[in-house]
């Protein structure tokens, strides 16, 4: 199972969904479809894992936080990164979805939790909110505050680039 509560500890699922069919990882070992599995851009480095299985990104050259965050805020990296989940929602066979049931019950669950937490935060409409969040999570959870009509975003480019100020 990968890093998300698998569905018999999670109180939202409830037994609901069987745990075979929302782990898309085994599933897509054992039937020989990790191919499935988008592309997520990545950041150049030496990637080491600890016994714990946390992977570091040790980077091959500088890059000053600034730059790094110029360089993770770039929208076709967030439309990249989005394709990569929507083209491991192909992982199944015939009427098992695992990659369509971690993509909604985990992923997408996950985004608008994070979505519906800024909503509860909001006191006015002046209210201004910096988003620090992994890069993956941008796509959705800003596509989420747009379409609700009730935000305006900002990309964070335009102040983090040395060069316009």
């Amino acid at each position: 199972m990968d890093h998300f509560r698998s569905s018999k500890e999670d109180p939202i699922f409830k037994g609901g969904i069987d745990s075979d069919l929302i782990d898309r990882d085994a599933f897509a070992k054992k039937h020989n479809q990790q191919h499935l599995f988008g592309s997520h851009p990545t950041d150049p480095g030496k990637v080491t894992r600890d016994k714990d299985g946390t992977v570091w990104i040790e980077s091959e050259t500088y890059e000053s936080i600034t730059d790094m965050y110029i360089r993770i805020n770039q929208p076709e990296r967030s439309r990249a990164s989005q394709r990569a989940y929507l083209h491991s929602a192909r992982i199944g066979l015939d009427d098992q979805y695992p990659g369509v049931n971690w993509l909604a019950h985990i992923w997408y669950a996950r985004n608008l939790k994070i979505f519906v937490n800024l909503t509860r935060i909001t006191e006015s409409d002046d209210d201004r909110i910096l988003l620090i969040i992994g890069a993956g999570h941008i796509f959705l959870v800003q596509q989420f505050l747009e379409d609700s009509g009730d935000y305006i975003i900002e990309s964070p480019l335009k102040y983090l680039d040395n060069e316009g100020m």
